[in-house]
Order: structure tokens, then C-alpha cells, then sequence
């Protein structure tokens, strides 16, 4: 029988280039070992944990995700709105949401969490998207959108099978850059709208996307509001100069660089654009995305101070 104390802990097999499958059997060691009472999934299908988690949330007050931003995306998604919190074990490719809270990064640093945490309330992303045949989904997010340039990163990231952390994306980013093209694009905020050529617009919960390139270095993750960072312009030699200054969060003030802060933005475009939420490809193809904020919807573990 499960306690309000139970702990879940969802693990998918598959992050980080198969990082998370390899420190299964030593987390499992150190809980058998330990005085928790848990149970143990593993994911085998995409979307999985978000319905996993959905269902530990009736029965947990605390949920683990084991694996990259893709994973904590899916089982934040199952937790939204409810009394049961995310802990983070950092197992994936990126890491960026783990980045947030300092998640641990051993079966060891965990257990020590789970036994000496608190409990902080985190804003979260609400995304609709249409796509360029009509149809609409609608998707969740925790740490950041993008769309253009660095959702088609993040597609290229998708088929680099042997690297992971900074030299993954560096890589995707260097072999994305010949052939990107720009897309003009309309913006609406709460109050002004705007079209303009972009190279890549980034929606930010959290400072950092792309395993570490800090897009957004003042977002918040429980402010209420996005940071918004676009690079604009459709030269690539003058976007070049940019981007290693992306990477410490020292780009703010730049030329060809925009920062704002929103709480909901609609984007659209006649050419359709690829998008990606924490690092997962929302969509190739889209023509509109509509992106609103959720304030202190999802309960996160961190350390105790």
C-alpha cells in the first residue's frame, strides 16, 4: 500500500544516449539499501511518463525523473496542477532544466536530496500550435521554447548519436548553420505586435537551452513571466560574431540581439517554422504558436537551504 510519503521514480532507458539505463542498477542498489518507501517504472514509448507520473501523482507526494530535459518535460507535464513534486536526477544530453534546480547527478546526491529538500512552486509554459495542414496540438513546457534556428539544432541534435553536453549542440549548431535560412515572422505580445526577419526566437522559464547556451540569462523559473530573446536578421555572417557570447549570457545589448519579458506571445508565419519545447521538436511545420504562462503551477524539489 502506497504512503502520502511514497516516492515514484520514472526512468527512461533511453536519455542521454543511453546514460540514464546505465546508472539504473546502482540507483536501485542504493534503495534497496535505503528506507524509502517506492516503487520503479521504466518508460519503453514516448509520452509515457507524462501518463505515469499523471497516475503517481494520486499516490506520491514526490515523482523522479531520470533522464534529460525530454524526460523531466514529460513528467512535469503529468504533474502540473497537482500536489505531488518533481525531483530531477540528471541523466540526459542537455540537462538544462536540471541546471535550474542543481539537480544531483548520482544515485548517492539524490538519496541525500530526497532525505534533506523542500518544496518551491515553478511557473510553467502552455503551448498551441498549428501546423501548416491545419491541425493543432497543444503541449506543455518548463524551461524554454524555440523556434527557428535553434528548434532546427535541436533537430539535428536528435541524429548525433555519440556526444553529448556542450560539444553536442556545438556540433548541431556548426552543421545547422550552412544551410539556415530565416523566417519572417509576426509577433503579438500582451501589449505590441511587430514583423520581422528572425534567425531564431527563444522563449525562456529557465536561462539556459541548448545544454548550457544561456539565450535568456535573467529568466526566472517562479517570476511569472517569460524572458524573450530573438536574434534578428538574415545574414549569417552577422549572427557569427553573436554566438560565443550566447554561451556566458554576455550577448544582451548586442547588435541584431532582442530581449523582452511577457507573460503570453502568439508568433506566426507564412512560411512554416520548426519549434521546439525543452529541447524536444514540437513541430517542423508550424504556422502559428500561441504560448501562455501557468504561475507556481508545478511543485519542484531542491536542496534545503
Amino acid at each position: 500500500m502506497m504512503t502520502a510519503n511514497h516516492i515514484t521514480f520514472i526512468l527512461n532507458p533511453i536519455a542521454g544516449r543511453g546514460k540514464a539505463e546505465h546508472v539504473r542498477a546502482s540507483l536501485e542498489h542504493h534503495l534497496q539499501q535505503s528506507d524509502l518507501d517506492y516503487s520503479f517504472r521504466i518508460t519503453t514509448t514516448p509520452g509515457e511518463a507524462t501518463t505515469i507520473a499523471r497516475r503517481a501523482s494520486a499516490t506520491s507526494s514526490i515523482v523522479v525523473a531520470i533522464g534529460g530535459d525530454g524526460t523531466v518535460n514529460e513528467v512535469a507535464s503529468g504533474l502540473v496542477g497537482t500536489n505531488a513534486a518533481l525531483a530531477v536526477l540528471s541523466e540526459g544530453s542537455g540537462n538544462d532544466f536540471a541546471r535550474i534546480v542543481n539537480a544531483p547527478k548520482s544515485p548517492s546526491q539524490l538519496l541525500t536530496l530526497l532525505h534533506n529538500s523542500r518544496i518551491v512552486q515553478y511557473d510553467s509554459g502552455n503551448v498551441r500550435l498549428t501546423h501548416s495542414d491545419g491541425s493543432v496540438t497543444e503541449r506543455k513546457f518548463f524551461n524554454s521554447i524555440g523556434i527557428g534556428f535553434d528548434a532546427a539544432v535541436a533537430k539535428k541534435v536528435s541524429s548525433i548519436r555519440w556526444m553529448r553536453g556542450i560539444p553536442l549542440y556545438l556540433t548541431a549548431l556548426l552543421q545547422t548553420l550552412a544551410g539556415y535560412k530565416p523566417h519572417v515572422l509576426s509577433v503579438r505580445t500582451n501589449n505590441d505586435e511587430w514583423k520581422k526577419k528572425y534567425f531564431l526566437l527563444c522563449i525562456g522559464n529557465g536561462r539556459w537551452e541548448g545544454g548550457g547556451f544561456m539565450l535568456t540569462p535573467n529568466a526566472l523559473p517562479d517570476d511569472g513571466m517569460f524572458e524573450v530573446c530573438g536574434v534578428t536578421g538574415d545574414n549569417i555572417l552577422k549572427v557569427l560574431p553573436v554566438l560565443p557570447s550566447v554561451m556566458t549570457g554576455k550577448h544582451i545589448g548586442k547588435k541584431n540581439i532582442e530581449i523582452f519579458n511577457s507573460t503570453a506571445l502568439v508568433v506566426e508565419s507564412e512560411q512554416p517554422f520548426p519549434i521546439h519545447g525543452d529541447g524536444e521538436i514540437f513541430g517542423l511545420d508550424v504556422k502559428k504558436v500561441e504560448i501562455s504562462i501557468t504561475p507556481k503551477s508545478l511543485n519542484v524539489v531542491v536542496k534545503h537551504k
